[in-house]
């Protein structure tokens, strides 16, 4: 349909209040579709009676709709803003508790037992593909290859909604986990490839659309930590 863009560019002598009223009886859904027409029409006056246009009802009505949009999306995005924050404090209060752990032994009981109460998830568990130092505090062992199994062999992190639990990964928890987040770790070229999971109760406890900025410092951090209690050699 031609818009308001269109009819400016026809010749004035062309037009006549006939012409008009007759196009608009045709387009009936104009001032839907162009509703800052209203904002420069001089509204008739109030009448009521069969057939006759109330347009300063229909003026008013329209405002009240776009207040209520407004309203809607200053919630949404007041919403969204709590949202992060609630997620910033969680994330900040999981790197405190990462950065106090004394060892490798109390960074992987940190993670275990303390991360999933601050993050609100079933489970938080420590992987590594082979055998060695981490294995004895406690990690699970996922196999030589098992970390590009779950998320590819590049990517840094993965979230997935509406995802069930990886037995190999959650162990007994895995049942009652329902979305994931998986965060590849790298603490240097001796050291065996590792993994942060996190398994949530929830279908959208995470899911791809989610940001990775805060979960990824969270990696950051736990990375460096790692690194200092495995010692030089990682």
């Amino acid at each position: 349909m031609s818009g308001p863009e269109d009819a400016a560019k026809v010749p004035p002598e062309s037009l006549s209040a006939e012409t008009v009223s007759a196009w608009l009886r045709r387009h009936p859904d104009f001032l839907h579709e162009y509703p800052e027409v209203l904002t420069f029409l001089t509204p008739p006056e109030f009448k009521r009676g069969e057939r006759i246009v109330d347009m300063q009802r229909f003026m008013l009505d329209r405002m009240k709709d776009d207040v209520s949009d407004l309203r809607r999306r200053e919630k949404q995005l007041m919403s969204a803003v709590e949202g992060n924050a609630a997620g910033q404090s969680k994330v900040h209060q999981s790197v405190l508790a990462v950065v106090g752990a004394s060892d490798i032994h109390a960074l992987n009981s940190a993670i275990r037992t303390i991360l999933p109460g601050i993050l609100d998830v079933e489970a938080a568990v420590l992987c590594i593909e082979e055998p060695g130092a981490l294995a004895l505090a406690g990690a699970n062992i996922i196999g030589t290859g098992g970390i590009a199994n779950l998320m590819g062999p590049k990517r840094r992190v993965l979230l997935q909604g509406n995802t069930p639990g990886e037995a190999i990964v959650f162990g007994g928890e895995a049942e009652r986990v329902k979305s994931v987040a998986y965060l590849r770790l790298r603490t240097g070229k001796n050291s065996p490839a590792m993994l942060l999971a996190l398994g949530s109760g929830r279908d959208d406890g995470f899911d791809r659309q989610q940001g990775t900025e805060l979960i990824t410092f969270l990696a950051d951090v736990l990375e460096e930590r790692m690194k200092q209690c495995l010692g030089p050699k990682s």
